[in-house]
């Protein structure tokens, strides 16, 4: 089995090959329409979020393999991340809110969060999925809201079931090609996307469940899962 340290190693080590990609999202999430776009190069990731009524765009920049800054263009988001082997550091705002995470890696594929996350500390552990272990998990609080959510590896995708924030998820995300359909109900409202991607889906899932993107990592491992299927 491949470690999540050797995961993170190689995903560090190449994070500067990365090429070129356009990731589209659209669809219904509750009464809000939505139209998402995402752009990756070497030098980083540019994200329009439009949902319903409300455009959010955010700029990721590559400082180097293991740096890297998240800014929106409102100014209410200013993220310094800086990735190792061994963990991940996030510090600054997030949508006008205090950030000063540490993200402890584990061998066996386990995050630990520690620290201050839009000024609630959270007390969370996330087990991602392995080749091994085809079921992940996400335990704890998280903004000072229960979490307990089942990532199941699926043939054609994945499913997640349970709570996240103290909301309601229960989300079937499954891929033919290059295209993903997102089914079910998110953070207790219906959600129904259709991303479409030329790299992976992962970056979506992680804005998704952590409010944030993680750039230059697979931080839940759904990249690496695709490759070994």
């Amino acid at each position: 089995m491949k470690s999540l340290l050797s995961l993170f190693t190689l995903t560090l080590l190449t994070a500067t090959a990365t090429h070129a990609s356009t990731t589209t999202v659209q669809g219904n999430w509750g009464v809000d329409q939505i139209n998402w776009q995402i752009n990756t190069t070497e030098q980083g990731q540019t994200w329009t979020l439009q949902s319903g009524s409300t455009t959010k765009q955010l700029q990721i920049q590559n400082k180097d393999a293991a740096t890297s800054t998240i800014s929106s263009a409102d100014g209410s988001t200013a993220l310094n991340i800086a990735q190792s082997n061994s963990g991940t550091s996030v510090q600054g705002q997030l949508d006008g809110r205090t950030v000063d995470l540490a993200i402890e890696h584990t061998n066996n594929g386990t995050h630990w969060f520690k620290g201050v996350f839009k000024n609630h500390r959270p007390s969370l552990r996330i087990d991602v999925p392995t080749e091994e272990r085809k079921e992940g998990r996400a335990t704890g609080f998280f903004k000072n809201e229960l979490a307990d959510l089942y990532m199941i590896r699926k043939n054609d995708g994945y499913w997640f079931k349970g709570y996240m924030n103290g909301y309601w998820i229960d989300v079937a995300i499954k891929r033919s090609g290059n295209t993903y359909s997102l089914e079910g109900a998110y953070l207790s409202k219906k959600i129904s996307l259709l991303a479409t991607t030329d790299g992976s889906i992962d970056d979506v899932i992680e804005y998704l469940l952590l409010d944030m993107p993680v750039p230059n990592s697979d931080f839940l491992n759904l990249g690496s899962m695709e490759q070994a299927e």
